[in-house]
């Protein structure tokens, strides 16, 4: 599983140019970038913080992308709080092109927490005792995110579909009047 999740992140990092040349669409304080096979939502608070979703292929993946340093492949605990939900998660860091992403599991419990709501808080423990805390609006997440999902599992529908078989030519003798 990490090495799916490792493999999936390189890929971001290598297509990450490309989606920004496909469909972006902008809901309130949210965006989809869509390019088929890799489809990612956020939203940012500040100049150094990010909360989004990205997709490679059917794969899905919730982030935290924060001023924080981390050590890549360590696992931190994390306090999500919103109005529908308060939760302990588990962060992992991943350095995607020198960048510091934490990787929020599990998915399902963080796709709970935007479901309803206006904000979602991330809370960070830090070494000095003390918490980084990171709140980020949820106006327009619930569209974009679906649509970012949608984009997902048509991509898994279209990998599942055989090729269209070419016509065969006839091995008969084509009549002629």
């Amino acid at each position: 599983m990490k090495q799916l999740l490792i493999s999936i992140l390189l890929l971001f990092a290598t297509l990450s140019g490309i989606a920004k040349a496909g469909e972006k669409i902008a809901v309130q304080n949210w965006v989809a970038e869509l390019n088929g096979q890799v489809n990612e939502a956020y939203t940012v608070n500040g100049p150094q913080s990010s909360f989004g979703m990205f997709c490679s292929g059917e794969q899905c993946l919730f982030y935290l992308h924060q001023s924080l340093r981390c050590t890549p492949g360590e696992k931190y605990s994390v306090l999500m709080n919103g109005p529908p939900i308060s939760s302990a998660l588990t962060m992992e860091c991943t350095q995607i092109n020198g960048n510091l992403f934490q990787i929020l599991k599990p998915f399902d419990e963080v796709l709970k927490g935007i479901q309803n709501g206006e904000a979602i808080c991330f809370a960070v423990a830090l070494q000095s005792g003390a918490f980084a805390v990171n709140r980020f609006s949820l106006s327009g997440a619930n569209v974009v995110i679906r649509r970012v999902m949608q984009e997902a599992a048509q991509s898994k529908f279209q990998n599942q579909i055989p090729p269209t078989p070419a016509p065969q030519k006839s091995t008969k003798p084509d009549i002629k009047i």
